[in-house]
């Protein structure tokens, strides 16, 4: 398991770092942002929900699936929260997963998975996606979101957000800075890629099985913001 205060993963305090991306192989390969890619402010109306539902939780754990940003782990910190970071794209978009099937780039599965988010089941009570998940394959997508959820303990909680809107070509990636319960930063990178899927509400739940909506809504920039928490195991006869 890896060790929250390594200075790799935890605690990277500039602001402006994110975990290093190497190259892209062709089909997961994010292009150069362009450069009209703005740093803009929206309000969040979900996440406040999630910091509660978790700090209700005795200890609670949290697995943050974007770039480090130092301000964002003080935030969660200060409010008793253990906060593991998971540059997911970055990982995603290393050549070192890829593999050629079929004359066709394919990520290695089996390679991928070996060698990240290796925690224990049941670990965390809380999950932020960021807006990534509109990014993938949708095929990968559900095999993420399957393997992820193992890791997530029953009555844990989910923060994600999902595109709604299809683009024409690769759209600007950003991270997300936390200013308050209330309002994220949107900070680009000097990265684009193409949005695999937009999500509407059904196509969540049914990305999600082992988890119940809490709440959905729909943000001025058609960016669609949800909070899921995860099922109990039915009792035992």
């Amino acid at each position: 398991m890896k060790n929250p205060l390594d200075p790799f993963k935890f605690w990277k305090r500039n602001d402006t770092t994110e975990s290093p991306s190497a190259s892209a192989a062709q089909s997961v390969k994010p292009a150069r942002a362009p450069s009209t890619s703005a740093h803009a402010s929206y309000q969040t109306s979900i996440l406040k929900d999630f910091i509660a539902s978790v700090t209700r939780k005795e200890n609670p754990v949290v697995l943050d699936l974007g770039p480090v940003i130092g301000s964002n782990i003080e935030f969660f910190l200060n409010l008793g929260i253990k906060v593991y970071m998971e540059d997911f794209l970055a990982a995603y978009s290393n050549p070192k997963y890829s593999m050629l099937v079929d004359e066709k780039i394919t990520l290695n599965e089996q390679q991928f998975f070996g060698e990240n988010f290796d925690y224990a089941d049941q670990f965390f009570v809380g999950l932020i996606c960021w807006d990534f998940l509109s990014y993938l394959e949708p095929k990968f997508a559900r095999v993420f979101v399957d393997r992820i959820s193992a890791k997530m303990k029953p009555d844990s909680f989910v923060l994600g957000f999902f595109r709604t809107q299809k683009a024409a070509g690769p759209v600007p990636l950003h991270k997300y800075r936390i200013s308050s319960e209330s309002f994220l930063e949107y900070i680009p990178l000097d990265r684009a890629m193409e949005i695999k899927k937009v999500y509407q509400t059904r196509d969540v739940t049914q990305l999600f099985t082992e988890f119940n909506s809490q709440k959905f809504y729909l943000l001025k920039h058609q960016v669609l913001e949800v909070l899921l928490r995860k099922r109990s195991p039915a009792p035992t006869p």
